[in-house]
């Protein structure tokens, strides 16, 4: 068997590895509602560096009159290739979780992708309770975590691939009313 016909079945063997990986990315994102970051980018792109790199290597082992065929190969493998890789980058950004008081009060069980953005972009720590409730609105009627100088809001079914928990935003407040710190709980 010659190199070229190897380098041809290593690069079509990729490209199926390359959608299966995709496969899974989608499945991923979907599940533990992962959002954009230089490690998701990154995760994103390197496959596709990698099935670049496979067709720059069969190209240079095809011979000169099969040039014009791997030039289509290459083009119509590439563009499927960047078609998977910009849906899971969509998806990434479909699932950005900016916290809006609007969206923390109409999504209850989307609460837990809110709260990460919530923490940093809000200063809890130092609000009157007044604050706070007009921030996140009333908190949760439960005895989970209740304590009598706390508030504690329901953030939806624990991050993760299985969701088994719940996760709780639980905020105390000192003699005065004030925020003294804030904890996320697992029930």
């Amino acid at each position: 068997m010659s190199v070229s016909k190897i380098v041809n079945y290593a690069l079509y063997l990729y490209v199926l590895l390359y959608a299966f990986i995709y496969f899974i990315y989608a499945l991923y994102i979907n599940a533990v509602h992962a959002s954009t970051s230089l490690m998701s980018i990154s995760a994103m792109f390197l496959p596709f560096i990698l099935l670049l790199f496979f067709q720059w290597i069969s190209w240079k082992y095809t011979n000169k009159h099969n040039k014009r065929k791997i030039k289509i190969r290459f083009i119509g493998i590439s563009s499927l290739g960047f078609a998977l890789l910009v849906f899971c980058v969509v998806l990434l950004g479909v699932n950005e979780s900016r916290f809006t008081t609007e969206r923390w009060l109409n999504d209850v069980e989307g609460r837990v992708y809110l709260v990460d953005d919530l923490i940093n972009e809000h200063e809890l720590i130092g609000k009157t309770k007044v604050e706070v409730i007009t921030l996140l609105g009333s908190p949760t009627a439960t005895e989970y975590f209740k304590e009598k100088d706390n508030v504690v809001y329901y953030l939806g079914a624990e991050r993760g691939i299985i969701r088994i928990d719940s996760e709780w935003l639980v905020i105390w407040f000192d003699g005065s009313d004030k925020a003294m710190k804030y904890e996320l709980r697992t029930d």
